[in-house]
């Protein structure tokens, strides 16, 4: 299993390159630049990294057809992708942060979007000349005469049934978010019978996951920050959710929903009324969060994934980056070897 980083848009481009240079020295597969509403435009802020790396993959996480039109996906991931040297991959969803800012589609509308998404960019790195005609978006003899370097990976945000069996049709791997290995399991076993069902093959299809990763020298402020952001962990996902919490508990959790996602710009990581407990609950089931010296539970939790069929496990790093990288290229890189 390969371990992929995840930086966010906050940081500098300069930041970012050294960061990337430190991952790719330790080991790293890639490099994803989390897009946040009030962050750095994630391709640019990639391109004195894509420059000065010679290895590593890089790409943001992740791209929606509610903020960028999938033509100019395209034409960003190539540009990227020509920088880099072949280097750079891409992931198309539904939801994020910026699409909540922005106002969630409707839900019928957001498979559709995302699979037409992937489809033109899908015909931009591989056809020339390029057309599509589609219920949302359409595109007519798109053939550059720029673009030389090898074409990057294109991935699926995916969760849930219907993106799933989407997703195994139309892209090369899906990037799945804060899923146990029990719904891991799951998921991957139902994208490989429709690999089967599509004729594809599932050997090059690539499982990614996507978590947390708070494993600092200091136990407390570890789980303070654990804490802190927990409610960009989707908790409020029943089926998630529900694996490790009663009907009672979910249903509490559900009331305080505004007042758990605003710890994390108050720097708070408790809500008056809410019970510690729940939130410690969460912590422990859908982040990766430890101390140094006592990692045993977090190999556990990343050996269990590997088995569940995951290809690929992506780490967010909040704070401590330079720290985090070198304990992970250290630790927990040759291990998932």
């Amino acid at each position: 299993m390969d371990v992929d980083l995840v930086l966010d848009s906050h940081l500098s481009p300069s930041e970012l390159k050294e960061l990337a240079l430190l991952a790719e020295q330790h080991g790293f597969r890639g490099v994803w630049c989390a897009s946040y509403l009030d962050g750095r435009d994630p391709f640019t802020n990639l391109a004195e990294a894509a420059a000065a790396t010679s290895r590593i993959q890089l790409g943001p996480i992740a791209l929606s057809p509610w903020e960028l039109h999938p033509f100019r996906m395209g034409m960003a991931l190539l540009t990227l992708n020509e920088i880099a040297q072949g280097r750079a991959h891409s992931i198309i969803g539904a939801g994020g942060e910026v699409v909540m800012a922005l106002g969630f589609p409707p839900e019928r509308r957001r498979v559709l979007a995302v699979r037409e998404s992937i489809d033109i960019v899908m015909g931009m790195l591989h056809e020339r000349p390029f057309s599509y005609s589609g219920e949302l978006y359409s595109i007519e003899g798109y053939a550059p005469r720029w673009v030389t370097a090898p074409p990057p990976t294109v991935y699926a945000a995916a969760n849930r049934p219907q993106m799933l069996k989407m997703s195994a049709r139309k892209s090369q791997g899906i990037m799945m978010s804060d899923l146990s290995p029990k719904l891991a399991t799951a998921a991957i076993s139902a994208v490989r019978g429709h690999l089967s069902d599509f004729g594809r093959d599932a050997e090059k299809f690539r499982f990614n996951n996507f978590m947390a990763w708070y494993v600092y020298d200091d136990l407390a402020e570890a789980r303070h920050e654990a804490r802190r952001w927990i409610g960009f962990r989707a908790l409020f996902r029943e089926y998630m959710t529900r694996e490790f919490m009663s009907e009672e508990d979910f249903n509490t959790l559900l009331k305080f929903i505004p007042d758990i996602y605003a710890m994390a710009a108050k720097d708070e990581d408790s809500v008056p009324g809410l019970p510690d407990r729940l939130l410690d609950d969460c912590v422990d089931n859908l982040t990766l969060t430890g101390s140094v010296d006592d990692m045993e539970h977090v190999m556990e939790h990343l050996f269990e994934m590997k088995a569940a069929g995951i290809t690929e496990i992506t780490l967010e790093l909040k704070k401590h980056q330079v720290h985090g990288i070198k304990l992970i290229g250290e630790r927990v890189i040759p291990a998932l070897r």
